[in-house]
């Protein structure tokens, strides 16, 4: 069969309950996600021909989850490299599996456990060599925390601004969250909280960083001909675009504040039919606070530094805002559910299904992902 290029939709989305406590298995959650989204979309798993996750340790792989489904055959799968733009690496090569023509139905999942990432007790690394070894004496090894910090303080010394701007992704994603059952935490907290919660990597502070959790969420991908004839209204995916930035590394890069995402922005309204101005709702990645903001400039949602001006005291971004951000609540609040969670919950209210939470018209979403030299980004309309 020769290969084409079809326009794809989001038909299905699923979640499976979320846990804080450690020491729950992920595979079922897992079942229950993909299930869920299979059966959301008014398919079943004969209909699922391709597979695809961002891996990680501890958690399951497409031809896993094959098998605990039962699906005779795949088509087509893939288990992203953790170098992809987190849990969207997976369902953007979903989407260029199904317009290539290499499968029809793709189920995209992604299973994160509390202790995946999360360091206990002692931690011993092996000996450091190549780059490892100028960063571990400054315990910049092995995770992107501390590196974190230094994106923080690198953004107040090139463009001012305040730790209240980095407050008020904080306090938001609390507001959204109380109108999410989901959500683990939906407790609120002010700007008060914020200032005084204490700090990671100076300036990094907890409120700053995701909350780990263990939990799954899945969403299906078709072509939008397919899609027509299914159960729920089809969520088109106009464009998709990722980015890495010059000299990409976490540690090294040419640009700490941005990384990846502005080159990326860029490539992606190059290719979408609608523009920065049409967007309806945001959902983008807040597994530190940093990079949402980053994002927020890069896609040109708001000027390069202007974040400060733009959020207005958080009045932006909120239930009733101009431009709703991380409307589940997103991992600080959500819980970490690694990224695809945003792909769910913008196609949740691009088909006005979010209850207390739905944005008025909500027509057009951007969904971001992941920073440093691996950001990736979609256009999403209904």
């Amino acid at each position: 069969m020769a290969f084409a290029t079809r326009a794809t939709a989001v038909v299905g989305v699923g979640y499976s309950t979320i846990h804080r406590e450690t020491g729950v298995d992920s595979r079922p959650l897992a079942v229950t996600a993909a299930k869920q989204a299979i059966g959301d979309a008014g398919l079943t798993t004969a209909d699922i021909d391709g597979i695809f996750e961002y891996p990680g340790q501890g958690t399951q792989i497409a031809v896993e989850m094959q098998r605990m489904l039962g699906i005779r055959d795949l088509a087509v799968f893939g288990d992203n490299s953790p170098s992809g733009p987190s849990g969207l690496a997976a369902a953007q090569n979903a989407v260029m599996a199904v317009a290539s023509g290499a499968c029809e139905t793709a189920l995209v999942f992604r299973s994160v456990t509390r202790e995946w990432g999360q360091q206990s007790g002692k931690s011993e690394f092996p000996p450091a060599d190549g780059p490892d070894q100028f960063l571990a004496p400054y315990g910049d090894y092995g995770a992107v925390i501390p590196s974190m910090g230094m994106r923080k303080y690198r953004r107040f010394v090139d463009f001012g601004g305040s730790e209240e701007d980095y407050g008020h992704i904080a306090v938001n994603a609390r507001r959204w969250s109380a109108l999410n059952d989901r959500a683990v935490l939906r407790t609120p907290i002010t700007m008060d909280d914020y200032l005084s919660s204490r700090y990671i990597a100076e300036p990094l502070r907890l409120f700053d960083c995701d909350y780990p959790v263990t939990g799954a969420c899945a969403t299906v991908i078709t072509s939008t001909e397919r899609a027509a004839d299914l159960r729920r209204k089809p969520v088109v995916v106009d464009a998709m675009a990722q980015g890495t930035g010059s000299r990409p590394s976490w540690s090294f890069a040419d640009d700490l504040v941005f990384g990846g995402t502005i080159d990326c922005g860029n490539r992606l309204w190059e290719r979408s039919s609608v523009t920065p101005q049409d967007v309806k709702v945001a959902e983008l990645y807040d597994g530190f606070t940093h990079i949402t903001i980053s994002w927020v400039e890069a896609l040109g949602l708001c000027g390069i530094g202007e974040f400060g001006d733009w959020v207005d005291g958080g009045r932006t971004i909120g239930p009733g805002g101009r431009l709703p951000l991380n409307t589940n609540g997103g991992q600080l609040a959500e819980g970490r559910l690694h990224g695809l969670s945003f792909l769910n919950e913008a196609v949740l209210q691009l088909r006005e299904e979010c209850g207390d939470r739905q944005v008025a018209g909500a027509d057009v979403a951007v969904v971001a992902n992941a920073h440093g030299p691996q950001c990736g980004a979609m256009v999403l309309t209904s």
